[in-house]
């Protein structure tokens, strides 16, 4: 995470990036939104929000390494213990209390190029190391457990038709023992 000062006009500075970042997600996709949008939008002008980041990606790379750490935190442990089960329920706990702009930007296929990030530093990370070094192939396995997400994706888009206990429940066993198939032995 990159240092940022503690000064109070850079702080509202800031969070008026953010705050009118967040709006646009909402109303738009994101390659609809561009740099002026932001800063009118924010009341800075472009000179102001070229101080902070480089362009809306940079903005974009700050968001995702702050949601994979969130994540991380929330799952993390049961990832170090090779809780399947745990991490699916957590993760779609983590999910579920997501503000509608991060659940916009995990699950929206607009925004998958997010996803897709936070999710490969997620994987990436020493929790879950474990997971996929006890199989032969570790890129399979990777994309299998996007899948998990997908799960997640069709039960929102369905209206949540079952119980969110019984969504972890099948989804575990489901995941756990495609999983449990290409663990070496």
């Amino acid at each position: 995470m990159r240092e940022r000062s503690k000064d109070l006009r850079v702080r509202r500075t800031l969070t008026a990036i953010r705050k009118s970042f967040n709006e646009l997600v909402l109303a738009r996709d994101y390659r609809e939104i561009s740099i002026t949008d932001l800063t009118e939008r924010a009341g800075i002008n472009r000179k102001t929000f070229y101080l902070h980041y480089t362009s809306l990606d940079d903005l974009i790379d700050e968001i995702e390494e702050e949601v994979s750490s969130d994540l991380l935190e929330h799952i993390g442990k049961y990832a170090l213990d090779m809780d399947l089960s745990g991490c699916i329920t957590y993760f779609y706990k983590y999910l579920e209390s997501c503000s509608k702009v991060q659940k916009k930007l995990m699950c929206d296929e607009s925004y998958s190029f997010f996803y897709n990030a936070v999710v490969d530093k997620v994987l990436n990370s020493e929790e879950f190391s474990k997971f996929f070094n006890q199989t032969e192939h570790p890129s399979i396995v990777r994309s299998y457990t996007k899948a998990i997400t997908s799960i997640y994706k069709d039960w929102l888009a369905s209206g949540r038709d079952v119980e969110f206990k019984t969504l972890t429940d099948v989804a575990s066993v489901l995941v756990g023992k495609g999983y449990a198939g290409v663990i070496k032995k």
